[in-house]
């Protein structure tokens, strides 16, 4: 299996995301020692540690939800994402499918697009919903995707988002008022 579970190297993996991820879409490194001890996160790494996953599990609605995703500068652009993203499935055979939480288009910053075509062609597709993401200043409007794992999109998104809140961002006193912003279309 190319996934395997690895909370020993999240040291490493911190100091990369550090780098990679805006600072206003990190957790500090207390709220990640909180949730790895909690025992529903999971850190998972390939390629002997040249990429890594953070998962969340929401069994109540059998699926996942990916919190970070990122594969170390040095080996970008070697099809190692894709990769981890495809090998998901057989690691949670159980599960429908993955939550991804993407910024909005930015025509100014190519990696933005870059990220969405990404998920796109995976087969993720963008729910039709205003999505919030929480951080410790209040949230940051991004968009939220889907890649099932079947051939069904998720049925109860408002419940799986409350669910994920209430693991991810427990230490952030305004979950509620960010959850009510989150409003669904048909």
């Amino acid at each position: 299996m190319l996934l395997h579970s690895d909370k020993t190297n999240f040291d490493i993996f911190y100091n990369d995301m550090i780098l990679q991820f805006p600072k206003e879409e990190l957790k500090s490194k207390a709220a990640f020692k909180k949730l790895i001890d909690s025992g529903k996160y999971d850190i998972l790494s390939a390629f002997e540690k040249s990429a890594y996953v953070f998962i969340v599990k929401d069994i109540e609605n059998s699926v996942i939800w990916l919190d970070y995703l990122a594969v170390m500068k040095n080996f970008h652009s070697k099809g190692y994402g894709k990769r981890i993203m495809e090998s998901l499935k057989e690691y949670y055979p159980k599960y429908y499918g993955c939550y991804l939480e993407v910024e909005k288009p930015d025509e100014n910053v190519a990696d933005t697009i870059r990220r969405i075509n990404f998920y796109k062609n995976l087969g993720a597709v963008r729910l039709n919903c205003d999505y919030f993401y929480p951080n410790e200043n209040g949230y940051l409007p991004m968009d939220l995707y889907y890649l099932p794992f079947d051939d069904k999109l998720p049925q109860n998104s408002i419940k799986t988002i409350e669910n994920i809140f209430n693991i991810l961002h427990s230490e952030l006193p305004h979950i509620k008022d960010v959850l009510q912003r989150i409003k669904f279309y048909r």
